[in-house]
């Protein structure tokens, strides 16, 4: 279980931006300042001085490398509100946190005119900004307790159950997941290189080129398509650990044999638990509004402001 949960977090604290490749730690580029009034404060560290900065002013960078600038209005919101539970889940009442604490990247200025451009930024901070003053303190709670706020890019048609230990996870049917870029990833291996890769999976076992394709047996699948268990050469494997293991966007995957070579498939950008940005995103063309999203992907959740009533 202690794995399950460990895969479970790192793959909600990835963020959207992976390709800028930087941490949200760089020295320059910064414009915190010093927050007033009660807080909450995310305690924010650079060159040596350290900034109490107001935890909705930290929230736009944080937003920024989560979902991209250009989905709609309410599917920015609903994201706005998952981070925002993050941040007060880690915070538990206190009035300030250290950012490394929330082990999540926000982005600097610099950042986000990299990932936008500058023709771009104006609109897409202005878009990011409305999203978080629109639903200013507002966050997910699950019997009394903030919920683990899991999103993914997009899930593979389908988000998956969280089970008994995740209650709010709900298998949710997502068809706009399809219309996400990189929905289907197809990558080509040699038996060699495969092998190679998988032999690197920590206490994983050996496996043989010369096995490969013909020893790769799925096991298990969940409701949604994702690989649980498969077994390879004789050992066994969880879905995530081969999905680390040979890059892939997400655990909901296949083999097959290609002219020689190995080609793996993959569908969804991921872990597939709770808010689906994309699915969101379609779903708002229908009509939804941000509160309906969230509780589209989560069960029984409530909407609640910083001192816990309704909205």
């Amino acid at each position: 279980m202690r794995r399950f949960l460990c895969v479970l977090l790192l793959m909600v604290l990835i963020p959207y931006v992976t390709t800028l490749a930087v941490s949200g730690r760089e020295s320059d580029g910064w414009h915190f300042e010093e927050a007033e009034g009660d807080g909450p404060f995310v305690a924010v560290e650079r060159n040596g001085r350290v900034t109490n900065v107001d935890a909705e002013e930290f929230l736009i960078g944080v937003v920024a490398g989560q979902i991209p600038a250009d989905y709609g209005s309410e599917t920015l919101k609903a994201q706005a509100v998952l981070a925002r539970t993050h941040v007060y889940r880690e915070l538990d009442g206190a009035s300030s946190i250290p950012e490394e604490a929330l082990d999540i990247d926000c982005l600097s200025r610099a950042q986000m005119e990299k990932l936008w451009g500058e023709d771009m930024f104006s609109k897409n901070y202005q878009a990011i900004r409305e999203a978080l003053s629109e639903t200013a303190g507002e966050t997910l709670f699950y019997g009394g307790t903030w919920i683990t706020p899991f999103f993914c890019r997009a899930a593979a048609g389908q988000t998956r159950s969280g089970g008994e230990e995740f209650p709010y996870l709900k298998a949710a049917v997502s068809p706009g997941d399809l219309e996400a870029d990189g929905f289907l990833s197809q990558t080509t291996w040699t038996a060699a290189e495969l092998a190679r890769r998988l032999n690197e999976i920590p206490d994983g076992g050996a496996v043989q080129a010369e096995a490969l394709p013909e020893e790769i047996q799925i096991a298990e699948r969940d409701s949604s398509g994702y690989v649980t268990s498969l077994q390879i050469c004789g050992n066994l494997y969880t879905g995530e650990e081969v999905q680390y293991a040979l890059g892939l966007l997400s655990p909901c995957f296949s083999f097959e044999d290609l002219d020689g070579k190995i080609r793996v498939s993959c569908k969804g950008i991921g872990a597939g638990y709770g808010f689906s940005q994309a699915g969101a995103n379609a779903l708002e063309r229908e009509g939804y509004d941000y509160k309906e999203l969230l509780h589209y992907y989560f069960q029984d959740v409530e909407i609640l402001d910083k001192d816990k009533n309704p909205v």
